[in-house]
C-alpha cells in the first residue's frame, strides 16, 4: 500500500510549534514513514516554506514549497493537508484548500486534518464543516485526549464493572499557564476572545471532548464563567521581564455542570462537574484530578501536569477505591512500544494518525462510526457548538 502523501501548513523554521513537537516526530518515525510521506510545506510565503524545508533537512526535490492554500490545492500529489497554524488562520487556509479542490473537481481521496480548535468562531466552523461535506473530503480534528492509554485504561476498568455504574464524575484542573497573573508575550492571544484560542476554547474543548467520548454526550448543561484577573501582564519569554499589560476578555475561571446519558457503564442522569482555573494549583495538590464515583467504588486519575492526558506528557496515576474492602489499588497503564520511542507530545497524536491510516486504507470505521480511531469535523462542530454556547451564556 502506497503511503498517504501529506502537506503541512504552519511548520515554522524560526520557532518550535505544535507541528514540529507533536506531528513531525511521528511522521519521521519508522512507523510513520511506512504509512505517510511529507511531500509539501505551505507557510505564509513561498520563502518561509523553503526555509522550513531547509531547517528540517527535507529533500527539496521531494517536498515542494507553497505560499498559499490556493497554490497548494493545485498539487495533485497531496492526499492529506495537515493544518497546525495559530487558530485565527485555520479558516483561511482550510477554506482555500477546500475551495481549490472543489474548483478542480479533484476531491476523491483527499482529506484535511485540522488542529483544535477548528476555527476562531462557530460561524467559521459551520462553514468549513458544510464545505467539507459538500466536497466529500475526509476530515480529522486534533482532539486526541481520548486516545491516551490513561483514558483507555479508565474505560477498561469501567467496562469490567470494578466500580459499578458511574453515578457522578468530577474534574478539577489548574494550570494551562505557568503563572496565575502573567502570560508569555507569544501567547498574548489567549487574552483575546476574537482570536479563538484561549483557556476555554483550547483546554476546555479538549477536556469536554475527552469526557464526552468516555462517558457520553452532556445534556442539561449549566455553567458559570468568570474573569478573575482582567489585567494580564505579558512577559518576554527570553528575559522574563514584563513588556506590557493587556486587558483580557476571556474567562480564567470556569464551572460546568451537566447530565450524562445512560449506558452500560453510566447511570441515567449521572452528574458531571468540571472546574478549570488558570494558573498553578495549591502547593502539594495535583494540577489535574478526575474522579468517577461508582456504585461499588471510585476511580481517581491525578497528575501534577494540567494537560498530561491531552499532551501525553508528565506522570499520571490511576487509582481505584473498592468500597467493600476499603482498599485503594493503583492501576498500571503503559504506552505502546512504538509510542515510547516518540517524544511525549507526539504519542497521542501518533495514535490519531494510526487511526487515519487504518480508516482510510483498511476500511476500519472512524471513531463515531464504531471503533475509536479519530474525530471528524462533524464531531468537532458539536464540540464547538457547546463551547461557544457556554461562552455566550456567560456574556462573552
Amino acid at each position: 500500500m502506497a503511503p498517504i502523501c501529506v502537506a503541512l501548513i504552519g511548520l515554522s523554521s524560526s520557532s518550535p510549534s505544535w507541528l514540529s513537537l507533536a506531528h513531525l516526530p511521528y511522521f519521521l518515525s519508522a512507523k510513520g514513514q511506512q504509512k505517510f510521506q511529507i511531500v509539501a510545506l505551505q507557510n505564509s510565503s513561498h520563502s518561509a516554506a523553503e526555509a522550513a524545508i531547509k531547517k528540517y533537512n527535507f529533500d527539496p526535490t521531494v517536498v515542494k514549497a507553497y505560499g498559499s492554500p490556493e497554490e497548494l490545492a493545485k498539487d495533485e500529489d497531496v492526499d492529506l493537508v495537515v493544518v497546525g497554524t495559530r487558530v485565527d488562520v485555520h479558516y483561511g487556509n482550510m477554506k482555500g484548500v477546500l475551495e481549490g479542490w472543489k474548483a478542480t473537481g479533484k476531491t476523491t481521496g483527499k482529506g484535511v486534518y485540522s488542529e483544535w480548535p477548528l476555527a476562531s468562531n462557530l460561524q467559521q466552523v459551520e462553514e468549513l464543516v458544510a464545505l467539507a461535506k459538500e466536497t466529500g473530503v475526509k476530515t480529522v480534528v486534533g482532539t486526541q485526549g481520548w486516545a491516551s492509554p490513561v483514558v483507555i485504561k479508565v474505560e477498561e476498568v469501567l467496562k469490567r464493572g470494578r466500580v459499578g455504574k458511574v453515578l457522578s464524575s468530577e474534574v478539577r484542573l489548574s494550570g494551562l499557564t505557568a503563572e496565575r497573573e502573567a502570560v508569555q508575550e507569544k501567547t498574548e492571544y489567549f487574552t483575546r476572545r476574537e482570536v479563538g484560542g484561549n483557556l476555554w476554547s483550547i483546554g476546555g474543548g479538549h477536556l469536554i471532548d475527552l469526557l464526552q467520548s468516555s462517558l457520553g454526550e452532556l445534556t442539561n448543561v449549566k455553567s458559570h464563567f468568570h474573569i478573575q484577573r482582567p489585567l494580564v501582564p505579558l512577559k518576554d519569554s527570553a528575559t522574563g521581564t514584563v513588556t506590557r499589560t493587556v486587558t483580557s476578555n476571556t474567562p480564567d475561571l470556569l464551572y460546568v455542570v451537566g447530565s450524562l446519558p445512560a449506558s452500560d457503564t453510566v447511570q441515567q442522569n449521572a452528574s458531571l462537574h468540571l472546574r478549570m482555573r488558570r494558573g498553578p494549583p495549591f502547593p502539594g495538590e495535583p494540577a489535574f484530578v478526575w474522579t468517577l464515583t461508582g456504585e461499588r467504588g471510585e476511580i481517581r486519575v491525578t497528575s501534577p501536569e494540567s494537560v498530561s492526558i491531552f499532551l501525553g506528557a508528565g506522570d499520571v496515576k490511576i487509582e481505584v477505591h473498592d468500597y467493600q474492602t476499603d482498599k485503594v489499588e493503583e492501576v498500571e497503564w503503559k504506552w505502546q512500544e512504538w509510542q515510547e520511542d516518540l517524544p511525549a507530545p507526539a504519542r497521542n497524536v501518533g495514535s490519531i494518525y494510526e487511526g487515519v491510516w487504518e480508516a482510510w486504507t483498511e476500511g476500519i470505521a472512524s471513531k463515531e462510526g464504531g471503533e475509536k480511531r479519530y474525530n471528524d469535523w462533524e464531531v468537532a462542530g458539536r464540540r464547538h457548538e457547546l463551547v461557544e454556547r457556554l461562552l455566550v451564556d456567560n456574556g462573552f
